[in-house]
């Protein structure tokens, strides 16, 4: 059973609609644009999984390596993981 899927989002987001709509998830974002202190503004969410970097030995964020993606980072939205979350920046936010 596949704990992640592929969206189709084409346009950026703001960190607001993308807690908004995938509260629960942890999310993979490209092309984001972030503050001077590595908080997100905005981007385009590509992957939700239940898990951090599920789907990856699918090779399902390959293809998002290049520089037309960059900046790229991953945010957790999920809930009980030991401890009290909204929305936080984890990963490579450097591109």
């Amino acid at each position: 059973m596949k704990t992640y899927k592929i969206l189709n989002h084409t346009e950026p987001m703001s960190e607001a609609e993308i807690e908004h709509l995938y509260d629960g998830y942890w999310v993979y974002v490209v092309k984001a644009k972030l503050t001077e202190t590595g908080g997100l503004i905005e981007g385009i969410p590509v992957v939700i999984g239940a898990e951090p970097f599920d789907g990856v030995e699918d090779g399902i964020y390959d293809e998002y390596k290049t520089a037309e993606y960059a900046e790229r980072c991953d945010i957790s939205l999920r809930h009980n993981v030991g401890f009290i979350s909204s929305l936080h920046l984890v990963g490579d936010c450097s591109g």
